[in-house]
């Protein structure tokens, strides 16, 4: 298993691009969150990410991802969350990296709610409260 900091897999992944970081680890490059759990990124193509691990593959429709098809590298201290998506989220270019827009994450949310895609109470208030705090950032950036 991969033993390497998430700051540097962050460095290592950004080198592609095709990557586009979503999620948490937008809103942590983008200094909108100060603690990172995973690593969470939009991919077209995961054959890249063999060097980092073994690509789980499953489909998933609920939460966050555009498409439903996931993946996860499972590293020795975090997990690389992957969204396998054709459609991309909007994203900036922040220090060289790739990152979902705070806009993008906030529609994301607000359809994720609106459609009632998460039936698990305990996601529903995640993605509820992750909602809020994105919209609060926003507003205080203007």
């Amino acid at each position: 298993m991969l033993d390497v900091s998430k700051e540097e897999i962050i460095k290592q992944i950004s080198q592609n691009e095709d990557v586009i970081f979503v999620g948490g680890t937008s809103e942590y490059i983008q200094g909108i969150k100060n603690e990172l759990n995973d690593i969470d990124i939009s991919v077209k193509n995961t054959e890249f990410l063999n060097k980092f691990g073994y690509v789980h593959k499953n489909f998933n429709n609920s939460l966050y991802g555009l498409s439903g098809n996931r993946g996860f590298i499972k590293t020795k201290n975090f997990i690389i969350d992957i969204f396998i998506d054709d459609k991309r989220p909007n994203y900036i270019i922040i220090n060289g990296k790739k990152c979902e827009t705070l806009d993008s994450m906030i529609e994301l949310r607000e359809k994720t709610l609106e459609y009632d895609l998460i039936k698990d109470d305990f996601f529903k208030k995640k993605n509820y409260n992750n909602l809020i705090r994105l919209k609060k950032w926003k507003q205080l950036q203007q």
